[in-house]
């Protein structure tokens, strides 16, 4: 969940003292196993956390705080398919572990007052999302403005006559998801801080952990990997398989009901005919946009191509195309393709070849308009200050001065080496167009810039090209005639023997998807699938379903599903997607079995290295903490005899039978390490690790441990 963590703020930690220790029984006993759950609830709601109720109109209010709060973050990212399913399920997780704090804080005693919500938004030192909030940044100095707070909300209040309506709805809006957001937030972080900041190392852990660490160990081992007895001799059966879940039965335990399905998919693609429409209605162009002067080439573009014209000059390293060597090079008026490309037929004229430098080293001071200097004062100190310079006024110190770029007004304004299109259009022109040494009051949405060429080096041709762009996509026909394949499959196969029998008859590929939850809104495989994830938890186990329309921003499939396994929450049932994992497992153990059966007799760790044909490795002078050993690797369990008193140097250990080996080792020695002058310190800066990690460990897993102890319950019973 990468993409959702970019919209939550880190959480500082504060005190939580004695008052969260009465909530650490509640969560720190399961605190590293099983899964939670996400949606969907009894009556009219989506869900139901021990006893209280997520109404749709609650999960709709959250997804839309994180809508917002996504675009935010990403002003300029569309939300896709694969986006909103993550923050729909951080949606539901989010108002899941809402119920749960709330009723924790209530037996506490614990409030959160509206004075305190206010000043998250309104304080003098408001939240860090809210100081974050992009109109509250002041342009002149680049940092958070508090004033501008009210100033915002006295503008939404009283808009301007000609403002756009709907615009400032839509403002009101978002300020008012935001708001929301950052207060749950708040509840939640203030939640974490009390029970993570009661986390404490005592002294008897930290001794413990101290000791382990001042003594030293050396050993030798012998490793017979399992692969030594051929697989026809440590046959497997069902019952071993079942045996082993039983005994290991918490492995094996589910939190909440899953489904598996097999499906089959009829995708929606361009057929040929379509490939042809999309590559002839450039074809057909090609004529008239190779004779078409340049001077209304743009106006071409914009009228037949479906991406707008970008003036740009392109070179080998800026022109990601696998089809650059066939068009760069050319003369102007050359014209290629159509070619087609990332999904799209695209055709190329060349319109100018120039030399243009790589990079190019300048300088600049931004004045910008403000509420004391309009436009046309900001204009008029752009050419005092330009002028100041042409007649020996140092740019540094002007910089220094008048520059409202923070960023390097107290270098002069250097902005060091950039490459072509790194900049604005205008500051990009006039850098790469001018020559070293120009110095120019340059226009851009930023303000004005007195800006001046340092240097320009590693010239190269430069190429201006014309693209026009035709998307290819499915035509209506095709959409038809692929779901018209799909209904006869749906039709003609509708048991779960005929949906077997159907994918052989049609030359279909029959794929899986396991472990589907009831709140989930993405099936392995397939994506966003929602839809889906409801006929799933409608249907019966062997249910076959009628075509399902599947739509993503990336896709679009028809989808035939047959339900293959309900696993109810509990023991998981043994069936054809576990049982492969599992087998190896046992049969795993059944081959180390067998070899310490067979060096039974062996008394020596020569000897069991002489009979096997293995090797004996050593490892030397590692503590108890130590991870890995030296020539060896990962080996726990001898760790663990290593540091045995039980162990006495020079005696055969008992075999260690691992999934991969049995091993077989010898203590050499084990003596204690030099005692530390500063051990008082030591053990402080030990504490402080325990401490450290008991904490990070609790914080990062608090919301699913949360979870895992609530009754909560999902229901299939609404589409989002």
């Amino acid at each position: 969940m990468a993409i959702i963590q970019k919209i939550r703020d880190k959480y500082a930690k504060v005190a939580g003292g004695v008052i969260a220790l009465s909530l650490i029984a509640f969560v720190l006993n399961d605190a590293f196993n099983g899964q939670s759950g996400s949606i969907f609830g009894g009556g009219d709601a989506l869900a139901k956390v021990n006893g209280k109720k997520i109404e749709p109109l609650e999960f709709d209010q959250r997804v839309q705080e994180y809508n917002t709060v996504y675009s935010l973050k990403n002003p300029n990212a569309q939300i896709s398919d694969d986006i909103r399913a993550q923050i729909n399920d951080q949606a539901m997780r989010d108002l899941v572990n809402d119920k749960i704090i709330d009723e924790q804080l209530s037996k506490l005693g614990i409030t959160i007052s509206a004075k305190e919500e206010n000043d998250l938004i309104y304080g003098a030192n408001p939240s860090g999302m809210v100081q974050q909030y992009p109109v509250f940044t002041n342009p002149e100095t680049g940092m958070f403005d508090q004033s501008r707070i009210k100033a915002y909300e006295d503008q939404l209040k009283n808009p301007p006559k000609d403002a756009d309506q709907k615009l400032i709805e839509k403002e009101i809006e978002n300020w008012n998801n935001f708001k929301s957001f950052v207060k749950h937030q708040n509840k939640q972080q203030k939640f974490n801080n009390l029970v993570v900041a009661s986390m404490y190392a005592p002294k008897f852990m930290v001794d413990y952990k101290m000791t382990q660490q001042n003594e030293i160990a050396s050993i030798k081992i012998v490793k017979i990997p399992v692969t030594v007895i051929p697989d026809n001799e440590a046959i497997i059966s069902d019952a071993d398989i079942n045996s082993y879940m039983e005994k290991h039965k918490k492995r094996f335990q589910i939190d909440q009901e899953m489904r598996g399905l097999h499906y089959v998919s009829f995708d929606v693609v361009p057929s040929k005919e379509d490939t042809a429409t999309a590559q002839n209605a450039l074809q057909n162009l090609k004529s008239e946009f190779a004779a078409i002067p340049n001077t209304e080439v743009e106006n071409f573009v914009t009228q037949n191509s479906e991406e707008a014209y970008r003036d740009y000059y392109f070179t080998k390293k800026t022109f990601k195309s696998p089809f650059a060597d066939s068009i760069l090079g050319h003369a102007e008026g050359y014209v290629y393709g159509p070619y087609l490309e990332n999904g799209s037929f695209l055709m190329v004229k060349i319109l100018e070849n120039r030399s243009l430098p790589d990079s190019v080293k300048a300088q600049h001071i931004l004045v910008q308009p403000s509420q004391s200097m309009d436009d046309s004062a900001t204009h008029k100190l752009a050419d005092s200050i330009k002028l100041a310079i042409e007649s020996g006024v140092s740019f540094d110190s002007l910089a220094a001065k008048f520059s409202v770029d923070k960023q390097n007004n107290q270098k002069g304004g250097d902005l060091g080496y950039f490459i072509y299109g790194s900049m604005v259009p205008e500051f990009n022109e006039f850098a790469f167009m001018g020559k070293t040494g120009d110095l120019k009051v340059v226009k851009s949405q930023y303000g004005y810039h007195i800006a001046r060429i340092n240097d320009q080096k590693n010239y190269q041709t430069a190429t201006k090209m014309a693209i026009l762009v035709k998307s290819l996509y499915p035509s209506d026909l095709t959409e038809t005639n692929v779901f018209t394949r799909a209904n006869e499959f749906a039709t003609k196969y509708k048991t779960a023997k005929a949906f077997d029998d159907g994918v052989k008859a049609m030359g279909l590929q029959k794929k899986e998807a396991d472990n589907v939850k009831i709140q989930d809104f993405s099936v392995q495989g397939i994506g966003p699938a929602r839809q889906l994830v409801s006929w799933i938890y409608n249907a019966k186990q062997g249910d076959v379903s009628a075509p399902l329309d599947i739509k993503t921003t990336t896709a679009h499939r028809y989808i035939i599903a047959k339900l293959t396994s309900v696993q109810a929450k509990g023991m998981l049932k043994l069936n054809d997607a576990i049982k492969p994992q599992i087998e190896s497992i046992v049969r795993g153990e059944k081959k180390a079995d067998l070899i310490a059966a067979k060096y039974k007799s062996q008394t020596t760790l020569e000897g069991i290295a002489q009979a096997s044909g293995q090797t004996i490795l050593s490892a030397d002078s590692f503590t108890s903490t130590t991870p890995y050993l030296n020539n060896i690797g990962y080996e726990p369990k001898a760790i663990g005899y290593a540091f045995s008193k039980q162990v006495k140097p020079g005696t055969l250990c008992p075999p260690m039978k691992g999934q991969d080996a049995v091993t077989y080792m010898v203590l050499v020695s084990r003596v204690p390490k030099m005692p530390n002058p500063n051990e008082a310190a030591v053990f402080q800066q030990q504490q402080m690790t325990e401490q450290e990690q008991m904490q990070k460990s609790i914080g990062s897993t608090l919301q699913e441990m949360l979870m895992r102890k609530s009754d909560v319950k999902f229901y299939n019973n609404s589409l989002r």
